[in-house]
């Protein structure tokens, strides 16, 4: 990636994605039953499939033409690494975070309900917003500012952390940027998707299946 003309190309597209993403989450709002889906704690989880649906041909499009975001694989010894960060990271935030409303209402709606977020939210997010975020966004930033890669993983965390509208505590919005600096450094690290993908996984898995099982 040499010229400036493929770089604006590729900012352009990488922009595209994540405004597509944005109308998604927005144009969902305007839907006839959007009041129905909020009361039966189902539009999470609705969302989460419009979004895959959106992003993830966008990634295989984009995949079929370029080669600097592949989805790799897993190595062990690194995994395990990131693992134990992850973990370490989500024992220190219990020390400070404040119990979300939207999902003490998610699990008052009953264990149908918490099983489809949690499906949605394990199998089908981490690989959307891992595309979008640690993918598409963070490229994008590094194609201008390769040498700067900590100002471009904090500008992707905080971008990250400001789409999750749901949450309301700043407490939460902290963790999620350092939990979104963690997944930039991972794909940095791994020069794939494989690992920060599958931290997300297990983190939402993590905070969502208790959840269910006591709903």
């Amino acid at each position: 990636m040499n010229t400036h003309s493929d770089r604006m190309t590729l900012t352009l597209f990488y922009g595209g994605c994540f405004i597509v993403y944005y109308l998604v989450t927005m144009l969902i709002t305007l839907f006839p039953n959007y009041g129905v889906l909020r009361s039966d704690g189902l539009l999470v989880p609705v969302l989460c499939l419009f979004e895959f649906a959106v992003i993830y041909p966008l990634y295989r499009f984009y995949c079929q033409r370029r080669t600097d975001i592949p989805l790799g694989y897993l190595h062990p010894g690194q995994t395990l690494l990131f693992v134990g960060a992850l973990l370490v990271l989500m024992v220190a935030q219990t020390q400070f975070l404040q119990p979300e409303g939207w999902l003490i209402a998610q699990s008052q709606q009953g264990r149908s309900s918490m099983l489809m977020l949690l499906l949605t939210a394990v199998l089908l997010a981490p690989v959307f917003e891992e595309v979008l975020f640690r993918g598409f966004l963070l490229q994008g930033f590094l194609l201008w500012a390769p040498k700067s890669r900590f100002a471009c993983t904090l500008l992707t965390s905080l971008l990250f952390a400001a789409m999750h509208t749901q949450y309301v505590h700043w407490e939460t919005i902290v963790a999620l940027t350092l939990f979104s600096m963690l997944l930039c450094y991972a794909r940095l690290r791994s020069n794939s998707l494989a690992l920060p993908i599958f931290l997300h996984t297990l983190n939402n898995l993590i905070a969502i299946l208790p959840a269910w099982l006591y709903a």
